[in-house]
């Protein structure tokens, strides 16, 4: 595999020999923490107010578990909060920080909303310490993860924690099948 910065986006070449018996890729279980903050992704849409409003608590586990086959012995989960992310405040990042760097786990998804997903990389980037081994990958969603089918939600969690795989320690941003940097981009929307 060969992976390159183009416009700070991470763009994947995965060079395959036609005819080779190889496996592509090997499966190999890796645990990870998974940061719950809210946002859309872990949202329903409340019809009084026409908006979506973030759940009481996620329930991103089992979906995880049920569709992904996410096994629950390598998921760490830790729910932070359950904010529409421009409610996110600075004590809610530290918060965040100090979940990854007491986690036995190096590698982590945190699930954000949208509006400020880059503002949170951004700030988890500028705090970590140096020579820091986490690798982790903030995603959200357009749409909430139930109540809504199609959605891009699942896409989106099962890309982040894909992206995990590959990449060097650091901050990411994963969405709509694309990873970027923190600095890539102001926001999503």
């Amino acid at each position: 595999m060969f992976i390159e910065v183009v416009e700070q986006k991470i763009v994947f070449t995965l060079s395959i020999k036609k005819g080779s018996s190889q496996a592509v890729s090997q499966s190999q279980s890796i645990s990870v923490q998974l940061i719950i903050t809210g946002g859309t992704i872990d949202s329903y849409y409340d019809i009084d107010q026409c908006t979506t409003v973030p759940r009481e608590s996620t329930g991103i586990p089992e979906f995880l578990e049920k569709y992904i086959k996410v096994v629950s012995e390598n998921l760490e989960v830790r729910e932070i909060c359950m904010k529409d992310s421009r409610d996110i405040n600075d004590d809610d990042i530290r918060e965040v920080l100090d979940a990854i760097l007491t986690s036995s786990q190096t590698h982590h998804v945190i699930t954000h909303g949208t509006f400020t997903v880059f503002d949170t990389a951004r700030s988890l980037s500028g705090l970590l310490p140096d020579g820091h081994e986490q690798v982790i990958v903030l995603t959200g969603a357009m749409w909430p993860l139930d109540g809504f089918a199609p959605n891009d939600a699942g896409f989106n969690l099962g890309f982040a924690l894909g992206a995990l795989r590959n990449q060097q320690p650091g901050v990411y941003v994963a969405f709509n099948g694309e990873l970027f940097h923190p600095d890539a981009r102001s926001g999503l929307h």
